[in-house]
């Protein structure tokens, strides 16, 4: 339990706990020797001042009252003190404690003392002997000490100096480590990252250098993944149009139909394997109007026997990259067009995003398997396969250029109901 509460009230984030850490034995520290130093000096000062004047008040009022008031006012100025009558005696105006503590010690010792009042420059005492009312001024200082009062301000604006310190060196080293975590992200996201330059301590650096390593370590397996992917498309591609060529100088019979419906699905294959081994960027961002987009990607579909119901204001349009959101939106669509008889686009805004819902009346997704769809070579099940010309490919394509552009793919699908994708773009990149 008592784990749990500490962690509910200790911060989450690194630098406010750099913080905390440094800060709280400062202070515990600062504390400290305020405590022992008054315990120790300062209270020894105070009792040592106030003694004094005691001792001096004393032996004044012993000779006033012996040798009269000449005697008494010779010695006062001999001590640097004045001695002065008055009618009234005035009653003790209110002190801070250290102040409070010289006027108990001197009224403890000399049970006479009327009253101590402090002004700015000096101490006054007051007593009545004789029926005449006396006051003997000390001048503050006497009393008082500067020193520790100058220890104190020293002490404030030394730690407050170091502490700003410290501060502008942790921000400067969570920087380092924030900035390793935004390129680790983006990169783990698939972006292009701004070059990262490993600074700060040399934890840092070295974490900072590993992650190097390992980007340059994935980006080589990528490239030679990917160079395999197109080097066999490309490769297969030749041949398979050699095949075609020398099919159509034979005889027309079903089984030559059969094997050109069979060569058709696999050129369709190795044009996905090719989109898919090629490098994502963004060309140019331009203002696009959706609904002249839509138009083109239903006319550019080779599914032109399937019914398409498209909703679209013409006064929608987002700045993006046209390729990439052609290349999203076609995917989608004709994803919807193989497992679905009817086909219905919906666009409208939000806030400051477009959505773009595609909804098909195909046998649906599993729930379980929603999360899946997106990976490369991915297939639901073998009857959604090749007899549909589907690589597993078209989605993950889709996915890949949605991040390109900061767009989101989302999933809604119900088994034997149908498919709703949804594409999330900003209206401006």
């Amino acid at each position: 339990m008592s784990n749990l509460f500490f962690k509910k009230l200790s911060p989450k984030k690194l630098f406010h706990r750099l913080i905390l850490i440094f800060f709280i034995p400062l202070i515990i520290t600062q504390l400290s020797v305020v405590f022992f130093f008054y315990e120790r000096h300062w209270d020894k000062i105070l009792n040592r001042f106030a003694n004094i004047a005691a001792n001096q008040i004393t032996v004044i009022l012993n000779e006033y009252q012996v040798n009269g008031w000449n005697k008494a006012n010779e010695l006062a100025y001999k001590l640097n003190l004045v001695l002065y009558k008055e009618k009234e005696i005035e009653v003790d105006k209110e002190t801070v404690f250290l102040e409070k503590k010289i006027a108990e010690i001197v009224k403890n010792r000399i049970k006479s003392t009327q009253s101590v009042n402090f002004s700015d420059n000096q101490v006054i005492f007051s007593y009545k002997i004789r029926n005449e009312n006396l006051k003997i001024s000390f001048p503050r200082k006497y009393l008082s000490s500067e020193t520790p009062i100058i220890l104190f301000l020293w002490m404030i604006s030394i730690s407050l100096i170091l502490s700003i310190i410290a501060f502008l060196f942790l921000r400067i080293q969570i920087r380092a480590i924030q900035r390793l975590a935004i390129s680790a992200e983006e990169f783990g996201k698939g972006k292009e990252i701004k070059p990262y330059k490993p600074t700060g301590a040399m934890e840092i650096r070295q974490a900072g250098n590993a992650f190097l390593k390992m980007k340059r370590r994935i980006n080589s397996y990528l490239s030679q993944r990917t160079s395999f992917l197109a080097g066999i498309s490309h490769d297969l591609g030749t041949i398979i149009t050699r095949i075609k060529l020398r099919l159509e100088l034979l005889k027309k019979t079903e089984d030559i139909d059969q094997i050109k419906n069979d060569i058709e699905i696999m050129q369709s294959f190795l044009k996905e394997y090719l989109d898919f081994s090629e490098k994502i960027s963004i060309s140019k961002i331009t203002k696009i109007n959706l609904l002249e987009l839509m138009n083109e990607v239903i006319k550019s579909s080779n599914s032109t026997n399937k019914k398409t119901i498209l909703n679209c204001s013409r006064t929608i349009s987002v700045y993006s990259d046209r390729s990439c959101l052609y290349r999203i939106i076609f995917n989608l669509y004709e994803n919807a067009l193989k497992f679905g008889k009817a086909v219905k686009i919906k666009v409208k805004k939000q806030n400051k995003f477009c959505l773009i819902f595609i909804e098909d009346d195909g046998p649906g997704i599993p729930s379980i398997q929603k999360k899946k769809i997106f990976k490369p070579f991915y297939k639901v099940d073998d009857s959604r396969n090749l007899d549909k010309g589907g690589s597993g490919l078209g989605l993950s394509i889709a996915s890949e250029l949605a991040k390109k552009i900061k767009a989101k793919i989302s999933l809604e699908t119900q088994t034997n109901v149908g498919s709703i994708f949804m594409i999330k773009i900003p209206l401006k990149i």
